[in-house]
């Protein structure tokens, strides 16, 4: 799978929260009612909190959305594996993830952006945090907001595993810190076999 994937299911991720406010989405209930998602290459522990519903699985990718309390608020959840190329240190990994995601945004109305190392289960990885308007269907201005992890695959080093969570949400309506719970999702994420 390509690295242009992650920017065709940002924004299918993107697509389920500006579409999902009306119309209930058909979900598997099976795999909505399980706690661990399998797939080839990692497998994620679903949140703890009540509201995930399993929007997409396939043999390399997961995707859940949740509607907040508030009835207005939409999380999803982007898990995938994804082509890397080989790097000769961290920094060229670093700018190589930063200028996709830059890239991917250009007619975007971004106006926050910033990508840093993180490391998680001795992995260096990039975390890529992100802000942007949008327009919902309704022609209602919304912010979304993505944090999101991009980590080399241990069993293969032109592999990676892209997690990432995104909410929409009115312009100055939320102080939840994002990094903080995209970082407690990416704990629940674990590598397994490619």
């Amino acid at each position: 799978m390509q690295f242009k994937n992650i920017l065709l299911l940002l924004s299918t991720a993107l697509f389920v929260i500006a579409c999902s406010s009306a119309k209930k989405q058909d979900v598997d209930d099976s795999a909505s009612a399980r706690t661990d998602l399998m797939q080839k290459g990692f497998l994620l522990s679903l949140p703890e909190d009540e509201g995930w519903s399993v929007v997409k699985v396939g043999d390399y990718k997961v995707l859940l959305s949740k509607q907040a309390e508030n009835g207005v608020d939409r999380y999803t959840i982007q898990t995938l594996v994804v082509n890397l190329p080989t790097f000769e240190d961290d920094n060229q990994f670093l700018e190589f993830i930063e200028n996709r995601m830059t890239s991917s945004m250009q007619n975007a109305k971004v106006f926050e952006q910033n990508a840093v190392f993180f490391t998680g289960d001795n992995q260096i990885c990039v975390q890529y945090n992100s802000k942007e308007k949008r327009k919902s269907k309704s022609a209602e201005v919304l912010t979304l907001e993505v944090v999101s992890f991009t980590c080399r695959h241990p069993d293969n080093a032109n592999a990676g595993v892209y997690i990432a969570l995104s909410k929409s949400y009115a312009p100055g309506t939320s102080e939840e810190d994002l990094t903080a719970t995209a970082t407690e999702i990416f704990n629940r994420l674990y590598f397994t076999e490619l």
